[in-house]
């Protein structure tokens, strides 16, 4: 792995987690992800840990948190036990220890205000940057279809895509998606691909729960099913289905926002719920509406299922 070996390692400790996503409920051993990432099982959760900053087994039980943790609140008629054990816990005890532990209150007590008194208290730095996503205060220059007006949503079937994509791993925003955009066109053009009509952002975690610095986006170009994937790409598989779909124009300063209200404003009164898949960035043809000033539209689109 001379002459460049880290993009190769950050490649398929991305092709592992994944699969640690798609199978969190089920169980994930050692020797299984050592295989998917075609490295030794004894230096695999070494090499994971050099890449990534955390143990595997440590990843893998933070993200079942943070993501029952979601789903407690976006899936408010499922009990505590069948959340803990979709997302890979043996029992509701082991469950309560680990979720006490992580956030220093119940589960019960998450669902009835804890998790925003959680988010309010930790938002911190995050907050700061980019503003709060709450009707009548003053944001970054708010753009239309962000804070102003009533939201036009549709909930849309959208066919599953074939995607090469490349990661960034920080918080969102207007600091490292940008230039993570940037660094795919540039390998884009070196492959012939600027007119591919449909790319996607895809963000994996919440930055209200998971460590801001923790977080992961992907910045996807779909690709056909034979693509020959390089170095610098992986390539993956998202799931088609049911989702809300709104539209939106703005910069990175604003889509928070946005996401924020559709998520506060139009799903509660929906009649669907958020199914366990990725929410997308959906961008169509060239998204830039003013380069200069950052302003781009897309597509803002949530998984959901009938409640």
């Amino acid at each position: 792995m001379r002459d460049g070996g880290r993009p190769e390692y950050e490649k398929r400790i991305n092709g592992v987690i994944d699969h640690i996503h798609g199978h969190l409920g089920e169980e994930l051993s050692l020797t299984e992800l050592a295989r998917i990432a075609a490295f030794s099982p004894y230096h695999f959760h070494r090499v994971f840990r050099a890449i990534t900053g955390e143990t595997l087994f440590g990843f893998i039980h933070r993200t079942r948190i943070e993501r029952a943790a979601g789903a407690l609140v976006l899936r408010p008629r499922a009990s505590v036990l069948e959340i803990a054990l979709d997302h890979g816990f043996s029992s509701a005890a082991v469950f309560a220890r680990a979720f006490r532990a992580r956030f220093d209150m119940s589960a019960t007590e998450w669902r009835a205000g804890g998790a925003e008194r959680w988010r309010r208290r930790n938002a911190g730095q995050q907050v700061r940057k980019r503003g709060k996503a709450r009707p009548g205060r003053r944001r970054n220059t708010p753009r239309k279809g962000t804070e102003e007006g009533p939201m036009n949503v549709q909930v849309r079937t959208l066919p599953s895509f074939h995607v090469a994509y490349m990661r960034y791993v920080g918080p969102f925003g207007a600091q490292g998606i940008p230039e993570l955009w940037e660094k795919l066109r540039d390998w884009m053009k070196r492959r012939d691909l600027l007119n591919a009509e449909i790319k996607l952002g895809v963000a994996h975690d919440d930055p209200d729960v998971t460590d801001p610095a923790k977080c992961r986006y992907d910045a996807c170009v779909v690709v056909p099913a034979d693509f020959a994937p390089d170095r610098w790409v992986n390539v993956a598989d998202i799931a088609g289905g049911k989702y809300a779909v709104s539209a939106f124009t703005g910069s990175a300063h604003d889509i928070r926002g946005a996401w924020d209200r559709l998520y506060r404003s139009w799903l509660p009164d929906s009649g669907y719920e958020p199914d366990d898949r990725p929410c997308l960035e959906l961008y169509r043809g060239n998204p830039m509406v003013d380069a200069r000033a950052g302003v781009f539209r897309c597509e803002l689109c949530v998984p959901v299922r009938p409640v």
